[in-house]
């Protein structure tokens, strides 16, 4: 692993690829990551947010605190990971795509599934392959079934130990 990593989230719709430069890396091994991050414009509504990037299940798990640290929801983008390395440099960049389905649970519990629309769109303009959206509702219709058998706990209990751990 190297030394210098450079995060990365690419969006299709709106078409975008913005350095995370902000976010703190918690952990990283070769098959997830870990990190915190804080709103990079004020928002009334949540403030920071600690998300988990499982890289083999194509989940972007996070919870999203509001401004006293409390539970806003949990957000899960369904992403691929792009991870390249230069040796020479010492340099590692990770490349999220976002394939534009999301999974959002409420504080309440309630499951909202995000953004087919977008999918479907992105799709038919070419944007993302078969491929790409053939893995995006494989993923999102796994994670569903982890949320609807009481599994994603599983999840949480990972992403609150790192914000229960002192950074």
């Amino acid at each position: 692993m190297n030394t210098n990593v450079q995060l990365f989230r690419k969006r299709h719709i709106p078409e975008e690829c913005v350095l995370l430069k902000n976010d703190k890396i918690l952990h990283l091994d070769k098959t997830s990551l870990v990190t915190s991050w804080n709103v990079l414009k004020p928002r009334s509504d949540f403030a920071s947010g600690i998300s988990f990037f499982d890289f083999e299940k194509h989940w972007k798990i996070t919870r999203v605190a509001k401004a006293d640290g409390s539970l806003y929801h949990w957000y899960c983008d369904i992403m691929k990971m792009h991870i390249s390395e230069d040796n020479e440099k010492s340099t590692s960049t990770y490349l999220m795509e976002d394939l534009l389905i999301d999974i959002v649970i409420e504080a309440d519990g309630s499951v909202h599934v995000l953004d087919l629309d977008e999918a479907a769109e992105a799709f038919e303009k070419g944007l993302i392959s078969a491929t790409d959206l053939t893995l995006a509702l494989n993923a999102a219709d796994a994670l569903l079934r982890i949320i609807r058998n009481g599994k994603f706990a599983d999840y949480q209990k990972i992403v609150e130990f790192y914000l229960n751990t002192p950074r």
